[in-house]
Order: structure tokens, then sequence, then C-alpha cells
């Protein structure tokens, strides 16, 4: 697939479940590090994945763009609905938690040259806070299955630190409902034809709040996820692209946080 130019619209999409304590230091940090990039023009969509406390108000008094994830709840369905709402040419994800560094996005950003599909900001190459040494472990060897099965060796396949082209999102339908979305993502914009790069990134302790991660869970299902979209690449299951997929801000939306 022909790649586009180097993007000028940029949708940041951030997924909560009840992290009233970190929304908005995190929004507040994102503000600050959009307005150093002026180049690009900016909107933040936050997705409430069914929270039960403020972190939706939280985000509308900060001016982010606010919509509401139903059901089924899980990271890979609230951001996939963020998707769905954004109308960048590039499209970042970042944790609600205040684990991603704000600051970096400059970084991610300036990665995105006209052939690269997909930028990850590596936790290997930036240091991490919130790394046990299971969790370490696992994800440098989920990483490196991930390079055995597909052809392509990452540091940090795993981390919700992404900026992509739109149509990494758009040309493709997705059935990942949870974490396993970071494989999903990684491997359609392989398909794209476009590089997949790295950059570094220092992820801190999160902010606040409960992690929703779980090590043996949820290292299973990335695996599954990583062998099931082998299979799919090998023509097993077919790849489905989406037709007119038109993104679309709901009327519930408030503004953006810049634009």
């Amino acid at each position: 697939m022909k790649q586009s130019a180097t993007p000028s619209r940029v949708s940041i999409v951030i997924p909560i479940r009840d992290e009233e304590t970190t929304i908005g230091a995190l929004l507040d940090d994102v503000r600050a590090a959009t307005e150093r990039l002026p180049r690009y023009e900016f909107e933040v969509i936050v997705v409430d994945d069914g929270s039960s406390d403020h972190g939706a108000a939280i985000a509308r008094d900060r001016h982010a763009i606010v919509v509401n994830n139903d059901a089924p709840h899980g990271k890979g369905a609230a951001l996939r609905r963020g998707f769905e709402a954004a109308t960048g040419d590039c499209l970042v994800m970042m944790d609600g938690d205040y684990s991603h560094r704000a600051e970096d996005l400059g970084t991610l950003l300036a990665a995105m040259e006209p052939d690269v599909s997909l930028v990850i900001g590596s936790r290997i190459y930036g240091g991490s806070e919130e790394y046990t040494v299971v969790r370490a472990f696992g994800n440098i060897l989920l990483t490196y299955l991930f390079g055995v099965l597909h052809g392509r060796y990452l540091s940090d396949a795993l981390n919700g630190y992404k900026a992509f082209r739109r149509e990494v999102f758009s040309d493709f339908d997705y059935v990942s409902t949870s974490f396993d979305i970071e494989i999903e993502l990684v491997c359609n914009a392989l398909r794209c034809g476009g590089r997949v790069v790295e950059v570094p990134s220092a992820e801190r302790a999160r902010g606040g709040g409960r992690s929703k991660s779980r090590v043996v869970q949820h290292g299973l299902m990335f695996l599954w996820r990583e062998i099931a979209e082998w299979q799919r690449s090998r023509g097993q299951r077919p790849i489905v692209r989406r037709v007119n997929a038109p993104a679309a801000v709901p009327a519930r939306a408030t503004r953006p946080l810049r634009s």
C-alpha cells in the first residue's frame, strides 16, 4: 500500500476507566506538549470505558472530546471507539494512568516519515518504572515471539504508546476488545506495506488507580493474538478490509482541546 505524506492532523485517543486521579494531569501535559508542536493540528479524544468516577467530567472541563464506550468494555473496544470518532490522518494512543509522557509526542510524530506506518514508544530503550522482573521478561519473550512469527523483530511491541497512520485502522476490520489490540495494530501496520519503527519513551509508574492488566491472563491473550494474526497472514483467515469507513465525531462530543 502506498504511504501518504507526513501527517498534519493528529488525533490523540486516551481510553479511561476510573482514572479521575490522573486524567487531568495527563491532559494538562498533552496541552503543553501540543502547544510546542505548531506544525500539527490536534484533537484529543477521551473514551470513557464504563467509569464509575468523574474522569469523563474532568476531561470535558479540559475541553477534550469525550465519547462513551458502552459495550463491550475493554481497552481494545474503547480504543476502537475512539479511532472511529477521530478525524486525524495520524492517530496516537496513550494510556490514561499518567504512565506515558506527553513530552514524547514530538518524538513519535517526527518518526512518522512518508514510508512509516506505525511508531512505537519503546520502554526497552526509554526505561520503565512499572516493570517488575516478571513483566519485563514476559514483554521481552512475547515481543521476541512476535518477531519469529511475523518477521519484524522489535523491542516493545506491547507498549500502548503508539502513533500510526489512519489507514492502519480504517483499512481493516478489528476483532480485539482487550489489550491484544496492540498486536493487531502492529500486524495491520505491516500489512499496509510501510515500516514499523521504534523511538525511546520512558514510562512512569502509574499515577493512581488500579492496573487493569494481569500478567498471566493478558500474556496468554497476547500470545494467542500473535498466533491468530500469523494464521491470518498465511491466508488461513481472510483479511477483511473496511469499505467506506469515514470518521465522524459523535454529537455528544465536546470541542477539541486544540485545533
